[in-house]
């Protein structure tokens, strides 16, 4: 997947192509994982859609509503979302319910990449912003 691509592909962790139209649909931009659920942003169309990692769709809008999706990391039932027009940084849980949608704000920059890094008794939240700005969020 390229940025604002509307093709997913599937390939190998060799580099063999599996299929490289796996999944269509609309612009992607960031793609999430859990399990067996893969989640899929569309920046243009301000959400976030949901298929099983055979390729089905499951919803199509599981998270509407957001400012430019760039980012997404999933931690268990926690879905953190970057948003570029409005340079927050959303919780959500994976079935598509708001938890906070402004959990950080004030990036200003564009986020291109979230990463939930599991620590002791803490849960961290990485978000590397258009500036190289690398923020960590910690809940106890």
């Amino acid at each position: 997947m390229s940025s604002n691509s509307s093709v997913i592909g599937e390939y190998t962790t060799s580099g063999t192509t599996v299929n490289a139209t796996f999944i269509k649909g609309p612009a992607f931009y960031a793609l999430a994982v859990e399990g067996n659920d893969l989640f899929a942003a569309s920046f243009r169309n301000g959400t976030i859609s949901e298929y099983t990692t055979s390729g089905e769709l499951l919803n199509a809008s599981l998270i509407s509503g957001l400012d430019g999706p760039t980012a997404m990391a999933v931690q268990g039932d926690d879905l953190f979302v970057a948003n570029y027009g409005s340079g927050t940084i959303g919780e959500y849980t994976t079935s598509g319910e708001t938890v906070n949608p402004s959990l950080i704000s004030g990036l200003g920059g564009y986020v291109t990449a979230l990463a939930v890094v599991p620590e002791p008794a803490t849960l961290g939240l990485l978000a590397l912003a258009g500036g190289g700005l690398l923020l960590r969020r910690r809940r106890t």
